[in-house]
């Protein structure tokens, strides 16, 4: 919740997390009663034969955690956890004990096809804002705009890039937004595609985004 501590539950999202593992295995040589003896070394039998090859034509389908580059394979953790109209993705580096989270909100259309994205994100500051995504033809020239439910003026937010995918723009968690994600309000989001009238306008719920937030 944001109440009375502003920003700063927000700002753990993006954290890095460092934690000591704890415990061990007692060691091999204390595990023998008389002094001084030193435990067997167990040699481990060569392999008979080779892993036998795929059968041709057909490959093991590799996984759909992207692993960053210098993270071992084995040593790299994503925890997904659903909440109310949101998602929590924490990616832990065991290697380093390292541990970065966001918590996103899709919005579909009635064939499935996605119309709006956010997620919640901190920059270097410290500051926590949401990384808004459109689809690419709406364009580098018009803006998200966004009715926070609160009876204040629409917050316009500009749209700063767009590639062949997606359009993107950032709206700062400034007062307003924290008020809307602490009541959990259902916000009116629009947009228009290019220079044409056309466009769309669509609800998105804040609740259970709190509930994300204290999670992490």
């Amino acid at each position: 919740m944001f109440a009375g501590t502003g920003s700063s539950t927000l700002c753990r999202l993006f954290i890095l997390v460092s934690a000591a593992l704890c415990g061990g295995q007692p060691s091999a040589l204390a595990a023998h009663k008389k002094v001084g003896q030193v435990p067997p070394i167990t040699k481990l039998a060569p392999p008979t034969s080779r892993p036998e090859p795929l059968t041709p034509g057909f490959s093991v389908k590799p996984s759909e955690v992207s692993v960053p580059d210098g993270v071992p394979l084995g040593k790299y953790l994503r925890m997904i956890r659903p909440f109310p109209n949101w998602t929590l993705i924490c990616d832990e580096n065991l290697a380093k004990k390292q541990k970065v989270c966001n918590i996103s909100q899709t919005i579909v259309d009635k064939a499935g096809a996605t119309i709006f994205s956010w997620s919640l994100a901190a920059a270097q500051n410290g500051m926590p804002f949401f990384i808004m995504r459109v689809p690419p033809n709406v364009g580098r020239d018009n803006a998200i705009k966004i009715n926070l439910g609160d009876g204040g003026a629409t917050v316009p937010v500009k749209i700063e890039g767009c590639d062949a995918q997606v359009c993107i723009g950032y709206l700062p968690v400034v007062q307003r937004v924290r008020e809307a994600v602490k009541k959990g309000r259902t916000v009116g989001i629009s947009y228009q595609f290019g220079n044409s009238a056309n466009g769309l306008s669509f609800r998105a719920p804040l609740s259970g985004l709190a509930a994300a937030l204290n999670a992490i």
